[in-house]
Order: structure tokens, then C-alpha cells, then sequence
């Protein structure tokens, strides 16, 4: 397994491990910062819950936005190509699992030493964005021989990191809680899970952390 852990992060797309063993690698990581996500409350059953709805956040994000990928490599005359970018997205998003895996010692030490939730939420998002930028790297080195043949494809790997990026946001806005909060129940998804914009609500814990 240390092996197909490495052969992904190397980003080699011959060497790309298979279906099944990234998703292991991507879906355990994600899994395991969820349970400490969850376990920082001390409520059992969101430690669960959390451990299922980020490998779940990552799943979801990233079908959200394949129909558009779909649509920008058809504009941009890349079609043919599409299989290719498919597999060097299975391996960033399994990079992105395996990498917030790795990150779970720092989430932990969030929990301990940080009070105040709001900055502990922008504190996640940190640590979710360095999952995001490692994914992003491995991904940029699978387009790698797609640029160098036709440079179009620059313009689909960045169109697929702003789309991902925007529906990875709100996709875990409607999740939550992974964390738990005093006064709240323990339950999968919040009844306001669709209200509300996460552009809006980050912006606010900006404003509060200023005050």
C-alpha cells in the first residue's frame, strides 16, 4: 500500500494505481480526518457521520463538476482527450483523500488548542485548501504530456480547479457539521443544510475574527 502511496503522490501517470486502490487511499484519509473532525466534539456518532460525509464531500464535488468538464474539453476541441483527464482526476482527488489523511495530526491540535470556532473553521479550511493545492499539483503533472501535445488543455485543468474549488466550498457548507456544536443535536445534516450561501458565512467569520 506504501507503494501505490507513492506511485500516486509521484503523480506518474504510467504508474497510476488501480481504480480500487486509490479510491482505498483517498477514501481512507478522508475518512480518518473526518473522524477526528467528528471526535472533537466527543459525540460517537458524529465522529461516524463525519468519517462518512467527507470522503462523501469529495465524491460529490467532483461529479457536481464533470458534466462541465465534459462541456469545456467539447468546446475546446478536446474530446478526444476526455479519458485521459478522467484518470489524472481520479488520481488528484484520491491525492486529495490520501493528503488530508496525512493532516489529521494537525487537525487534532486544532482541536485542542483552539477555542475560538470560528477561527478553528477558517483553521479547517487552511488545512482543506493545502489537501486541495497538493491534489492540484498531482493532477497539473497527469495534464503535464496533455499541454505539451496541445496547450488548450491548460485552459480545462484551470477551468476544473476553479469549478471544483467553488462546489467544494458550498458542497461542504451543505454537509456540516463535521465539527460539533454546543447546543446542537447530534444529526447528519443540519435542517438549514441548504439555506444560506458559504461565501456569505466565511465572509462573516472574517468580519467577527476582526471585531
Amino acid at each position: 500500500m506504501r507503494t501505490a502511496a507513492n506511485a500516486l503522490l509521484a503523480g506518474e501517470p504510467r504508474a497510476l494505481p488501480a481504480l480500487p486502490t486509490c479510491a482505498l487511499l483517498g477514501g481512507g484519509g478522508a475518512a480518518l480526518v473526518g473522524y477526528v473532525l467528528g471526535a472533537a466534539s466527543g459525540e460517537p456518532w458524529l465522529a461516524v457521520f463525519a468519517a462518512i460525509k467527507v470522503p462523501l464531500l469529495v465524491v460529490l464535488a467532483t461529479l457536481l463538476c464533470l458534466p462541465s468538464l465534459y462541456v469545456v474539453n467539447t468546446v475546446l476541441g478536446l474530446r478526444a482527450d476526455l479519458g485521459l483527464a478522467l484518470r489524472g482526476i481520479c488520481a488528484a482527488e484520491a491525492t486529495l483523500g490520501l493528503t488530508l489523511g496525512a493532516l489529521a495530526p494537525l487537525t487534532l491540535l486544532v482541536s485542542l488548542s483552539v477555542f475560538d470556532p470560528y477561527l478553528v473553521t477558517l483553521l479547517d479550511g487552511v488545512l482543506f485548501a493545502v489537501a486541495t493545492f497538493a491534489a492540484q499539483k498531482v493532477l497539473a503533472r497527469h495534464y503535464a504530456p496533455l499541454v505539451a501535445r496541445d496547450p488548450r488543455h491548460r485552459v480545462a485543468l484551470r477551468a476544473w480547479l476553479v469549478l471544483f474549488v467553488f462546489a467544494g466550498i458550498q458542497m461542504a457548507w451543505v454537509l456540516r457539521p463535521f465539527r460539533g456544536t454546543p447546543g446542537f443535536p447530534v444529526e447528519f445534516l443540519r435542517a438549514e443544510a441548504f439555506e444560506q450561501n458559504a461565501y456569505v458565512v466565511v465572509f462573516e467569520h472574517f468580519l467577527r475574527l476582526l471585531r
